[in-house]
């Protein structure tokens, strides 16, 4: 990750300079966390024992990250829907929505003989779009757009604080190509 570097001297106030410092990150965190996304439906479906529902899957839907990874990536995101600010809650019901999915049980029915039915239930976890998810949380689509670029922003700080604090960063990052 990389930081605009700025010179303190020229400034006489620190506050002057503290709304200057800016963090970019050198990756893509849209790819990140869409393997977070990826990594939690295939553990999910693992769980419940429905893999070869993760299996008939599309193919972007297969790359995922590693365990280590995304149990970093979840834990933040934990922590983000445990928050007492309201703000980063919907932030990271946000990302969830987008990059994990939304789970739906859809019923089938067998019809085994005449009279005879037996019911089956199948758990699907879908990814909605920006516009599903304002439709869900009744805003406008430009909200959760700016809603998911700043939780998208609260992941890149968490990731950088863990990297600076740690010394070690995803190993998703590594074999991204950007």
């Amino acid at each position: 990750m990389l930081a605009k570097q700025i010179n303190v001297e020229q400034y006489q106030n620190p506050t002057q300079w503290l709304n200057k410092v800016s963090l970019n990150a050198d990756y893509d965190i849209t790819q990140v966390l869409t393997r977070w996304g990826n990594w939690a439906r295939k553990e999910a479906y693992q769980q419940r024992k429905v893999f070869s529902l993760y299996q008939s899957q599309k193919k972007e839907y297969k790359q995922v990250c590693l365990d280590k990874d995304g149990l970093i990536i979840d834990g933040i995101i934990s922590t983000m829907k445990n928050s007492k600010i309201a703000k980063i809650k919907e932030e990271a019901k946000v990302l969830i929505k987008f990059y994990y999915g939304d789970e739906m049980i859809v019923d089938d029915h067998l019809y085994i003989e005449r009279s005879k039915t037996q019911t089956s239930s199948t758990l699907i976890i879908k990814p909605k779009n920006l516009r599903e998810i304002a439709k869900d949380l009744a805003c406008s689509e430009g909200n959760i757009r700016k809603i998911k670029s700043s939780g998208e922003s609260y992941i890149i700080g968490a990731l950088s604080m863990q990297t600076i604090l740690t010394g070690t960063e995803l190993e998703l990052l590594q074999h991204l190509v950007f």
